[in-house]
């Protein structure tokens, strides 16, 4: 999608690009120089952990405190090459398979072919600029969705549930942050990624 944006862009076309998320800016100087020094210390030229550099690891957790006001150790820190990774990862270890997995729409292009590639099935959950790309529990409560949710085989994954969920930007709706716990009380366990 974005090469198709860039390629349009190129031949003159105005096209708003929502593909890749790249910065409209050129990387500050003082990063460049910091990536420079790191690749001239060679003790940056060999393989890392699976899990990430400690001090790296380290210092995520530390910042999550500082900025989120969550604590994490630095042990259940995992260090990927990007997001995407780290939410492939999530399905993978989540996932079983047959899970039913609600993905709110908009969505990432990648979010159900991870799914997939995990086992689940992903279940698209549309919503449109009439609701500010917003769903609803209401939207999970009408056909076809709610002859999927109730009878979901062991979880829920609600994907996109975040403050301000990519690529919309469009937040959760408090009633539908509530949806895990009325899940949960119904003896179904729901994993919510606002958590």
């Amino acid at each position: 999608m974005d090469a198709k944006a860039k390629a349009l862009q190129a031949a003159g076309e105005h096209v708003i690009g929502f593909g890749a998320g790249e910065p409209d800016f050129p990387t500050p100087a003082h990063i460049v120089e910091a990536a420079v020094i790191a690749c001239r210390d060679t003790a940056n030229h060999r393989y890392t952990p699976t899990g990430g550099i400690p001090a790296l690891r380290e210092a995520i957790a530390a910042k999550t405190l500082r900025d989120s006001g969550y604590e994490v150790a630095a042990n259940q820190v995992l260090v990927t090459n990007g997001g995407k990774q780290a939410v492939a990862n999530a399905f993978a270890v989540l996932c079983d398979p047959g899970d039913e997995i609600l993905v709110l729409a908009p969505y990432w292009t990648t979010y159900p072919e991870a799914i997939a590639l995990a086992g689940g099935t992903p279940v698209i959950v549309s919503s449109d600029e009439t609701t500010g790309f917003r769903s609803s529990v209401e939207d999970l409560e009408r056909p076809p969705l709610s002859l999927i949710v109730p009878f979901a085989k062991r979880h829920g994954l609600l994907v996109g549930a975040a403050e301000h969920s990519p690529p919309s930007g469009s937040g959760l709706p408090p009633a539908l942050a509530v949806l895990p716990k009325r899940r949960c009380q119904r003896g179904r366990v729901e994993f919510d990624a606002t958590q």
